[in-house]
């Protein structure tokens, strides 16, 4: 087929609205087959376990660093609850380092007048799943009144777990492996450290890595001061884990099949090749996360149904699908997806050839396809497929339409192969967000890996200057 086929196949609403599981992968071919059992796998009953602190290496081990050392802090139980209703199987090792904070006002918290906790002047304020208005006076912390009768569930400090299984109980009956007491949770150290300790205690053939806690895509609240980038914020030291930080963290513990946030924003082209030498696999939201985040009984329930054939396509489509399911039924408008990070070098170049075909253009015509694209609350992020259709369906260029078409059966092919965006509101949301800023451009993008390497830095200059 040629270029100006797939331009034309790409364009048709049946090719865009299907997930990308539905392409054909020419180097995946079992794909189609995975998210499909993944989708329709029986969720079996939940049954309580006996505790396995075996230290035989087994064949996953999913690490998950939950910082609810902020106004997250009750939700470290409720999810803790969710992994315990199934727990792991008898292959897999599910071990978790867990913070919470007391009830107290956040002095890094900006008041009302200094704007949104985003620190992001220009725009909706789009709050983040758990944080209040940002008129209130300070956020909620409620760690101090949950379950105040029971000791497993009523604690502060940082954690580590072992994680079992105990069907649906409000307790936490996980066993408690150390009390690491003050803990920087917003220091990449001390998500590398995690890493290596479960990679040495739990070893395994293959590790998956969950970071838990608000994100903002390639930025960083940073309290109300100048944006950094990141995620994982501490509230009780100032500290999160930059962009750059996060690839750091997970190449110092050696690698991982699989790195997913369980956080807003976090699925961009920028925070995925940043970690494109560290992870196969990324999973993320494009789109702020819903208060509830992952649901991880609908996660653990995907993964008992296929613990025979665990590659690491199907576990990242277990978590694709279980986050689909929990917000389909709810009717919640919602973002996940999985993207392979082999596909990225080559996905960098072809964009690169195809920005420096896009600044050739009337720039009137390039916002136009910008501002009709798919955005995501807080990050000035856009949905990359979207944005690039509607560039081909508004550009005159045949050069740039035949690029533009490139660009995107790649990224269905090599790149993106499950998406589990719901609602109406994302029914244009492929699996994949950029930045594309409206107003200006933040000179703190230049230190990424993908605007050192390539040259979107250089279109986004192009799109801002006045």
């Amino acid at each position: 087929m040629n270029i100006f086929a797939i331009s034309k196949l790409l364009l048709t609403s049946a090719f865009l609205a299907a997930p990308a599981a539905a392409q054909n992968f020419n180097s995946l071919p079992s794909v189609k087959d995975i998210v499909a059992q993944a989708r329709a796998s029986q969720v079996p009953v939940p049954q309580p376990a006996l505790r396995d602190n075996s230290r035989a290496p087994k064949e996953w081990t999913i690490m998950v660093f939950m910082n609810g050392k902020n106004d997250l802090a009750p939700y470290v139980i409720e999810d803790m609850n969710e992994m315990e209703k199934y727990g792991p199987t008898g292959n897999i090792n599910i071990v978790a380092q867990a913070a919470r904070m007391a009830e107290e006002q956040n002095p890094h918290y900006p008041p009302p007048s200094n704007g949104p906790y985003d620190g992001y002047p220009y725009g909706p304020v789009v709050p983040h799943p758990g944080w209040p208005n940002p008129a209130w006076d300070m956020p909620p912390m409620l760690a101090k009144t949950a379950a105040a009768g029971d000791a497993s569930t009523n604690w502060i400090g940082v954690r580590r777990y072992l994680v079992t299984a105990d069907g649906d109980n409000a307790a936490l009956s996980s066993t408690m492996l150390a009390d690491l007491g003050a803990v920087d949770m917003g220091d990449y150290k001390q998500l590398a450290e995690f890493g290596k300790w479960a990679k040495q205690n739990y070893p395994a053939k293959r590790y998956m890595l969950i970071v838990w806690n608000h994100g903002d895509g390639w930025k960083n609240k940073a309290f109300g001061r100048p944006v950094l980038k990141g995620i994982s914020y501490d509230d009780e030291t100032g500290h999160g884990i930059s962009t750059v930080d996060l690839g750091r963290a997970v190449r110092e513990m050696g690698g991982v099949d699989i790195y997913a946030s369980d956080a807003c924003l976090m699925q961009m082209a920028e925070v995925a090749y940043e970690l494109k030498d560290a992870a196969r696999i990324t999973v993320g939201s494009e789109e702020n996360e819903p208060g509830d985040g992952w649901a991880y009984d609908y996660f653990l329930a995907r993964v008992h149904s296929n613990k025979g054939n665990l590659t690491p396509d199907v576990m990242a489509a277990a978590a694709v699908q279980g986050y689909k399911a929990f917000y389909g039924e709810k009717g919640a408008n919602a973002t996940q997806s999985a993207v392979h990070t082999a596909g990225l070098n080559t996905f960098r170049t072809l964009l690169d050839q195809w920005a420096g075909l896009a600044m050739k253009e009337d720039k009137v015509m390039v916002n136009a396809a910008l501002a009709d694209a798919t955005a995501f609350g807080g990050a000035e992020s856009r949905d990359l497929i979207h944005f690039l259709r509607n560039v081909h369906g508004k550009t005159k260029s045949d050069a740039l339409k035949a690029k533009t078409a490139e660009v995107m059966d790649h990224l269905y092919k090599k790149v993106i192969f499950d998406n589990g965006a719901t609602g109406d509101k994302f029914k244009n949301a492929y699996g994949l967000a950029v930045y594309l800023p409206t107003y200006r451009y933040e000179a703190d993008y230049d230190e990424l890996a993908w605007a050192g390497e390539g040259r979107w830095d250089d279109f986004a200059k192009w799109l801002t200057a006045k």
